[in-house]
């Protein structure tokens, strides 16, 4: 499953016109789990996913065309995405018993954000 999602974010990214971008790829399992995701430049992608209890993702992006997807399936859930540029773009998925936080915070012009929280 871990390489068919790779694989697919590593295609769907590859797909779009002259890519000069970044890819980062997070795939968590268990307790406790953090991921910090820093991305500088244009059309930077990242997707942190993670399952378990007590999950924390925070991702920073600047630059143009940025795109960051993170979900978290577990509970006590917490992410935090910065985007600084222009045509950004969030998805924030968190699932779970309770306890999520989400924070987005985008500077910048034709930003996009989405945030799904269910318990």
């Amino acid at each position: 499953m871990k390489r068919l999602l790779s694989t697919l974010a590593v295609l769907a990214v590859s797909a779009t016109g002259a890519m000069a971008g970044n890819i980062s790829i997070v795939d968590q399992w268990g307790a406790g789990n953090f991921s910090g995701v820093g991305q500088a430049g244009d059309f930077n992608t990242q997707y942190t996913g993670q399952l378990g209890v007590a999950n924390g993702s925070m991702t920073v992006q600047s630059g143009l065309a940025n795109g960051s997807s993170t979900v978290q399936i577990g509970a006590g859930n917490n992410s935090i995405t910065d985007q600084i540029g222009a045509l950004n773009s969030s998805s924030t998925t968190q699932m779970g018993v309770n306890g999520h936080f989400s924070d987005t915070e985008q500077v910048g012009l034709g930003n996009v954000s989405v945030t799904v929280q269910t318990d």
